[in-house]
Protein backbone atom coordinates (compact mmCIF):
# COMPACT_ATOMS: atom_id res chain seq x y z
CA UNK A 1 0.00 0.00 0.00
CA UNK A 2 1.49 3.28 -1.09
CA UNK A 3 0.20 6.52 0.31
CA UNK A 4 1.53 10.57 -0.44
CA UNK A 5 1.06 12.25 2.50
CA UNK A 6 0.47 16.25 2.21
CA UNK A 7 1.66 18.25 4.49
CA UNK A 8 -1.86 18.31 6.16
CA UNK A 9 -1.90 14.64 7.16
CA UNK A 10 1.01 15.19 9.56
CA UNK A 11 -0.07 18.85 10.91
CA UNK A 12 -4.22 18.58 11.04
CA UNK A 13 -4.62 20.08 14.21
CA UNK A 14 -7.27 17.09 14.87
CA UNK A 15 -4.44 14.43 15.46
CA UNK A 16 -3.32 15.97 18.75
CA UNK A 17 -6.41 15.08 20.48
CA UNK A 18 -6.64 11.61 18.92
CA UNK A 19 -3.17 10.79 19.33
CA UNK A 20 -3.11 12.33 23.21
CA UNK A 21 -0.50 14.31 22.27
CA UNK A 22 0.09 17.34 24.35
CA UNK A 23 2.20 19.22 21.39
CA UNK A 24 2.81 18.87 17.45
CA UNK A 25 6.59 17.61 18.23
CA UNK A 26 4.54 14.50 20.04
CA UNK A 27 2.06 14.14 17.10
CA UNK A 28 5.43 13.90 14.38
CA UNK A 29 7.18 11.51 16.42
CA UNK A 30 4.23 9.21 17.13
CA UNK A 31 2.72 9.55 13.77
CA UNK A 32 6.71 9.02 12.71
CA UNK A 33 6.80 5.52 14.68
CA UNK A 34 3.22 4.28 13.39
CA UNK A 35 4.83 4.29 10.21
CA UNK A 36 7.99 3.47 10.58
CA UNK A 37 6.11 0.31 12.00
CA UNK A 38 3.99 0.05 9.14
CA UNK A 39 7.11 0.44 6.79
CA UNK A 40 8.97 -2.61 8.00
CA UNK A 41 6.11 -5.46 9.30
CA UNK A 42 3.76 -4.14 6.82
CA UNK A 43 5.37 -2.81 3.72
CA UNK A 44 3.53 0.27 3.34
CA UNK A 45 5.29 3.50 1.55
CA UNK A 46 4.89 7.03 2.77
CA UNK A 47 6.06 9.59 0.15
CA UNK A 48 6.10 13.40 -0.51
CA UNK A 49 7.37 15.54 -3.42
CA UNK A 50 10.70 17.34 -2.20
CA UNK A 51 8.87 20.77 -2.47
CA UNK A 52 5.68 19.23 -0.26
CA UNK A 53 8.28 17.91 2.18
CA UNK A 54 10.88 21.21 2.51
CA UNK A 55 7.79 23.10 3.19
CA UNK A 56 6.56 20.75 6.17
CA UNK A 57 10.56 20.60 7.51
CA UNK A 58 10.60 24.27 7.43
CA UNK A 59 6.89 24.40 9.17
CA UNK A 60 7.85 22.12 11.97
CA UNK A 61 11.10 23.75 13.05
CA UNK A 62 9.33 26.49 12.98
CA UNK A 63 7.21 25.61 15.55
CA UNK A 64 9.37 24.39 18.14
CA UNK A 65 9.34 20.43 16.40
CA UNK A 66 13.08 19.40 17.71
CA UNK A 67 15.39 18.33 14.34
CA UNK A 68 15.69 14.98 15.81
CA UNK A 69 11.84 14.10 15.70
CA UNK A 70 11.73 15.83 11.94
CA UNK A 71 14.76 13.24 11.08
CA UNK A 72 12.74 10.37 12.68
CA UNK A 73 10.12 11.58 9.78
CA UNK A 74 12.65 12.03 7.15
CA UNK A 75 13.42 8.34 7.44
CA UNK A 76 10.10 6.94 7.24
CA UNK A 77 8.90 9.27 4.05
CA UNK A 78 10.25 8.71 0.99
CA UNK A 79 11.07 12.30 -0.70
CA UNK A 80 10.49 12.15 -4.82
CA UNK A 81 9.49 14.37 -6.98
CA UNK A 82 6.92 13.25 -9.68
CA UNK A 83 7.72 12.95 -12.97
CA UNK A 84 5.74 15.43 -14.98
CA UNK A 85 7.05 14.11 -18.34
CA UNK A 86 5.84 10.99 -18.44
CA UNK A 87 2.87 11.46 -15.81
CA UNK A 88 -0.33 12.02 -17.82
CA UNK A 89 -3.62 13.87 -16.80
CA UNK A 90 -6.52 13.34 -18.89
CA UNK A 91 -7.30 16.99 -21.08
CA UNK A 92 -10.73 16.70 -19.23
CA UNK A 93 -9.76 17.61 -16.34
CA UNK A 94 -7.53 20.51 -17.53
CA UNK A 95 -10.17 21.90 -19.62
CA UNK A 96 -12.75 21.57 -16.43
CA UNK A 97 -9.57 23.09 -14.35
CA UNK A 98 -8.89 26.23 -16.60
CA UNK A 99 -13.17 26.74 -16.55
CA UNK A 100 -12.86 26.96 -12.93
CA UNK A 101 -9.86 29.29 -12.86
CA UNK A 102 -11.95 31.53 -15.09
CA UNK A 103 -14.99 31.70 -13.24
CA UNK A 104 -12.85 32.56 -9.85
CA UNK A 105 -10.95 35.30 -11.58
CA UNK A 106 -14.68 36.64 -12.26
CA UNK A 107 -15.59 36.41 -8.84
CA UNK A 108 -12.25 37.86 -7.52
CA UNK A 109 -12.95 40.93 -10.05
CA UNK A 110 -16.43 41.26 -8.47
CA UNK A 111 -15.09 41.52 -5.13
CA UNK A 112 -12.42 43.80 -6.19
CA UNK A 113 -14.96 46.12 -7.30
CA UNK A 114 -17.46 45.96 -4.12
CA UNK A 115 -14.32 47.01 -2.20
CA UNK A 116 -13.70 49.94 -4.40
CA UNK A 117 -17.39 50.98 -3.86
CA UNK A 118 -17.40 50.36 -0.34
CA UNK A 119 -14.20 52.75 0.26
CA UNK A 120 -15.70 55.39 -1.75
CA UNK A 121 -19.00 55.81 0.23
CA UNK A 122 -17.11 54.60 4.01
CA UNK A 123 -14.20 57.41 3.13
CA UNK A 124 -16.63 60.37 2.09
CA UNK A 125 -18.26 59.82 5.55
CA UNK A 126 -14.75 61.72 7.46
CA UNK A 127 -12.79 64.19 6.68
CA UNK A 128 -9.83 63.28 8.78
CA UNK A 129 -7.42 61.47 7.21
CA UNK A 130 -6.94 59.04 10.29
CA UNK A 131 -10.75 58.01 10.35
CA UNK A 132 -9.94 57.37 6.45
CA UNK A 133 -7.41 55.31 6.69
CA UNK A 134 -8.24 53.08 9.36
CA UNK A 135 -11.73 52.39 7.04
CA UNK A 136 -9.37 52.05 4.20
CA UNK A 137 -7.14 49.38 5.93
CA UNK A 138 -10.22 47.68 6.97
CA UNK A 139 -11.70 47.46 3.92
CA UNK A 140 -8.10 46.30 2.46
CA UNK A 141 -8.26 43.48 5.10
CA UNK A 142 -11.47 42.61 4.10
CA UNK A 143 -10.64 41.88 0.22
CA UNK A 144 -8.07 40.13 0.94
CA UNK A 145 -9.86 37.81 3.00
CA UNK A 146 -13.00 37.57 0.23
CA UNK A 147 -10.68 37.55 -2.93
CA UNK A 148 -8.40 34.61 -1.20
CA UNK A 149 -12.06 32.64 -0.59
CA UNK A 150 -13.27 33.85 -4.44
CA UNK A 151 -10.08 32.60 -6.27
CA UNK A 152 -8.01 29.82 -4.16
CA UNK A 153 -10.40 28.03 -1.72
CA UNK A 154 -11.40 24.12 -2.93
CA UNK A 155 -8.68 24.38 -5.99
CA UNK A 156 -5.57 23.52 -6.44
CA UNK A 157 -3.47 26.64 -6.26
CA UNK A 158 -0.10 25.90 -5.79
CA UNK A 159 2.96 23.77 -7.48
CA UNK A 160 3.78 21.84 -4.22
CA UNK A 161 -0.15 20.73 -3.91
CA UNK A 162 0.07 19.64 -7.56
CA UNK A 163 3.26 18.01 -7.19
CA UNK A 164 1.32 15.76 -4.46
CA UNK A 165 -1.54 14.86 -6.50
CA UNK A 166 1.25 13.89 -9.49
CA UNK A 167 3.06 11.91 -7.88
CA UNK A 168 -0.34 10.57 -6.87
CA UNK A 169 -1.20 9.40 -9.69
CA UNK A 170 2.87 8.28 -10.90
CA UNK A 171 2.59 5.71 -7.83
CA UNK A 172 -0.90 4.62 -7.78
CA UNK A 173 -0.86 5.79 -4.70
CA UNK A 174 -3.48 6.96 -1.67
CA UNK A 175 -3.41 10.92 -1.01
CA UNK A 176 -3.63 11.63 2.91
CA UNK A 177 -4.55 15.11 3.16
CA UNK A 178 -7.61 17.41 4.64
CA UNK A 179 -6.87 20.10 1.71
CA UNK A 180 -10.57 20.45 -0.34
CA UNK A 181 -8.46 21.28 -3.31
CA UNK A 182 -6.35 18.28 -3.53
CA UNK A 183 -9.04 16.17 -2.40
CA UNK A 184 -11.57 17.34 -5.67
CA UNK A 185 -8.52 17.27 -7.81
CA UNK A 186 -7.88 13.87 -6.47
CA UNK A 187 -11.40 12.53 -6.95
CA UNK A 188 -11.42 14.35 -10.59
CA UNK A 189 -8.41 11.72 -11.45
CA UNK A 190 -9.88 8.64 -9.82
CA UNK A 191 -7.53 9.05 -7.01
CA UNK A 192 -8.40 7.84 -3.48
CA UNK A 193 -8.15 10.43 -0.76
CA UNK A 194 -8.26 9.75 3.07
CA UNK A 195 -8.78 12.38 6.08
CA UNK A 196 -5.37 12.58 8.18
CA UNK A 197 -8.07 10.82 10.82
CA UNK A 198 -8.98 8.15 8.90
CA UNK A 199 -5.21 7.80 7.60
CA UNK A 200 -3.85 7.40 11.32
CA UNK A 201 -6.87 4.72 12.07
CA UNK A 202 -5.42 2.67 9.32
CA UNK A 203 -2.33 2.54 10.80
CA UNK A 204 -3.51 1.48 14.27
CA UNK A 205 -5.79 -0.96 12.96
CA UNK A 206 -3.16 -2.47 10.32
CA UNK A 207 -0.61 -2.46 13.10
CA UNK A 208 -2.81 -4.33 15.23
CA UNK A 209 -4.26 -6.90 12.74
CA UNK A 210 -0.36 -7.61 12.32
CA UNK A 211 0.14 -8.30 16.12
CA UNK A 212 -2.49 -10.96 16.08
CA UNK A 213 -1.28 -12.35 13.28
CA UNK A 214 2.42 -12.47 14.98
CA UNK A 215 0.61 -13.34 17.85
CA UNK A 216 -1.24 -16.42 16.38
CA UNK A 217 2.08 -17.68 14.69
CA UNK A 218 3.96 -17.37 17.82
CA UNK A 219 1.43 -19.72 19.48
Amino acid sequence: MIFVVDTSGITDPRLRDALGARSLEEVVARLADLMGMARIRLGMSFYMPPSMFEELKRFLLGNKVSPEVVNKLSAVVVVKAPDKVKTHIPAIVMSKYVEEITKRLFKGLRVAEESVRRTVREISKYEKESNKDEIVGRIIHDLRQRYREATRKGIVDTVVDFDAVMLAVELKAIVVTNDEGIRRLCEELGIIVVDPLTFLEMLKRYQELANRLQEEKNN
